[in-house]
């Protein structure tokens, strides 16, 4: 059903102010005209600050780590977490070793994770968050190795030794301190977290004072899709002014007024990851706000956690990835239990990580006026790991997707002709100074003129209006050539691809490159596929039903009337019986398919897509 003549709930965004300037080389300057709010020095300030005026009020929640199907929360204030941060930092202090070495973090997220995190920074030691697959799930740990070689971590800490043990035996620790929350591991220094704590002395102010906005905080880690990964330098001024940012387009007032006092959030998104530990983890804590950790994820296994979480936690803000919102939306359309609390008091609504097709949005507003009878805005936010992470958002109420909205206010945006499109490029006060040990890939991540190269091209959504900011328009990485040499941008086609098919598909990864036409490979949205056939269906069985498809089929005829052209009409898709495998990593931590590696691992299904004489199962469009 069609909402758009419904009002938004009251969204306290402030007014748009944006700045442009044409140059005479035809490059576009972006800047947003609202002042960037003060920052503090460094990341553990809005702690001490919630600390002190805030004392009682919930910092983190948490499930039982060792049995999360136990009801309730195990939840830590912000004066508990200032006693025990301090106790630890005091612990870092009283260890010694190489001054300044980094800590490795091997962990999902949880409080002993933040505990650990914080505290190393304000010892004065950065902090490697570490992908937990790299340690859990690989077999020759390559990229564990990798990084531990590149950072040289004095100290790693793991949630569980036994847990990590296998990692933890593949790298070379020597006598390297390994701090763990349950069960020692073995063959190692180890040291629990309880006992690393010790009495707090003048030491921990002193090293406080020592904490300076340019100083090392984080070694932030980029996915590697595309070889090693890459170690972001992230300073205590990039996160800080980041959180401030964002705040800096909000009446901060009017949300106190109609969140009842503070922020409440919900989210799964790893700390590993730049959109977790910042966007999520530092932002709520920026805030003064409660973040309650969870450990669902929007795949088969962790789902249901996922919606158990959050239908009970009322929030005031939800921000995730596509592919949650599109699990997200499923589960709202069957729950109305729920999508009243989920509704309840939510103010505003989010996505980042990926492009998100219209339809999961259209799905989410239908249910959101079913039970409250507005409209809630769904915005996206925009960056990479290298703006730490939030470049632009979309900061006013919206109901089109696709957007990345307008530069925030401490950062400029520069458009640069390339060919028919605008490549994106960001300079400002939240855009790391470079890549770890790594002055090569420095060097050539930004231009003459100090602008971070994104990789990204944008469109403006009206050229006579640039206030009403920029779509995306395609990752330059991703577009690729047809053998007729038409460029195909495949992030355009998959988002406009999976919309035009209505839900029965979760995702598709699109092939071509030097090939006659565009074909793909489709992931099952499983259950919506079970509520469309009306039967409880092994995914083998779904990918040869009649009702799918049909689904499939008329979706992509209805797609290619609108794209008839060559660079985006589709031939053929293949449904794929077996869901984007995290293992390999064909699924990020974020819950996002890694294009290029599920075109490499799936190369025969790909070979099929292409055949002169296609199987039975391939649906020609």
């Amino acid at each position: 059903m069609s909402t758009t003549h419904l009002p938004f709930r009251n969204v306290p965004y402030l007014p748009q102010k944006l700045q442009t300037s044409r140059l005479e080389n035809g490059d576009i300057l972006l800047s947003n005209g609202q002042p960037l709010k003060s920052f503090p020095t460094h990341l553990l300030a809005p702690i001490l600050y919630s600390a002190e005026h805030a004392s009682d009020r919930v910092w983190l929640a948490q499930r039982d780590p060792v049995d999360p199907l136990q009801p309730g929360w195990q939840t830590l204030t912000y004066g508990q977490a200032l006693v025990r941060l301090r106790a630890l930092v005091q612990g870092f202090l009283d260890h010694g070793g190489v001054p300044n070495a980094p800590v490795m973090i091997l962990s999902r997220n949880s409080i002993d994770h933040a505990l650990i995190m914080y505290a190393a920074m304000w010892a004065g030691r950065p902090v490697v968050p570490v992908t937990p697959a790299y340690a859990l799930i690989s077999q020759d740990f390559s990229r564990l190795n990798y990084i531990d070689k590149l950072t040289e971590p004095a100290i790693v800490y793991v949630e569980d030794g036994v847990q990590y043990q296998r990692g933890l035996g593949a790298m070379a620790l020597d006598q390297r301190l390994v701090i763990y929350s349950r069960n020692a591991p073995e063959n190692c220094n180890a040291k629990s977290i309880n006992d690393l704590a010790r009495p707090a002395t003048s030491d921990v102010d002193a090293a406080l004072a020592r904490v300076q906005p340019d100083d090392l905080a984080k070694l932030m880690l980029t996915s590697g899709s595309t070889g090693e990964p890459k170690a972001v330098i992230n300073t205590h001024r990039m996160v800080s002014a980041n959180a401030k940012m964002i705040r800096s387009v909000w009446d901060e007032d009017l949300l106190a007024a109609q969140s009842g006092g503070h922020q409440v959030m919900c989210n799964f998104l790893p700390w590993s990851h730049t959109y977790g530990a910042h966007a999520i983890l530092h932002n709520m804590t920026d805030w003064g706000g409660t973040l309650y950790i969870d450990w669902g994820a929007p795949t088969p296994e962790r789902l249901p956690q996922m919606l158990r979480n959050l239908k009970e936690v009322s929030t005031t803000q939800h921000t995730t990835v596509p592919a949650a919102w599109a699990a997200l939306a499923t589960a709202l359309e069957q729950d109305r239990a729920l999508a009243e609390v989920f509704f309840k008091r939510l103010i505003v609504m989010a996505y980042g990580g990926a492009a998100m097709g219209q339809d999961i949005y259209e799905r989410i507003q239908a249910v959101a006026v079913n039970v409250t009878g507005e409209r809630i805005s769904l915005s996206a936010g925009y960056g990479a790991t290298e703006t730490s992470p939030t470049a632009s958002n979309v900061h006013w109420p919206n109901d089109t997707m696709g957007l990345i909205g307008c530069p925030l206010p401490g950062n400029e945006f520069k458009l640069v002709p390339a060919a028919e499109k605008l490549e994106l490029r960001v300079r400002g006060v939240n855009v790391t100074p470079g890549y770890y040990r790594d002055p090569e890939r420095t060097a050539a991540a930004f231009d003459e003129d100090g602008y971070y190269r994104l990789g990204d091209a944008v469109r403006f959504v009206d050229p006579d209006m640039p206030e009403k900011g920029l779509a995306f328009d395609g990752r330059t990485a991703e577009e690729f050539k047809l053998a007729n040499g038409s460029w195909v941008s495949a992030g355009q086609v998959r988002v406009k691809a999976v919309a035009a098919i209505g839900g029965v598909l979760s995702d598709v990864v699109v092939c071509g490159l030097n090939q006659d036409n565009i074909c793909l490979l489709g992931f099952l949205d499983e259950t919506y596929c079970a509520r469309l056939t009306g039967e409880a269906l092994t995914p083998e069985q779904l990918v040869g039903h009649e009702q799918v498809i049909a689904s499939v089929r008329q979706g992509l005829e209805a797609y290619n009337h609108s794209h008839p052209n060559a660079a985006s009409r589709i031939a053929r898709i293949v449904l794929q019986a077996t869901p984007p495998q995290a293992d390999f990593g064909e699924i990020t931590e974020k819950g996002y398919i890694n294009q290029s590696r599920v075109l490499s691992l799936r190369a025969d299904e790909v070979h099929r897509l292409y055949s002169a004489d296609p199987d039975t199962d391939i649906i020609i469009i």
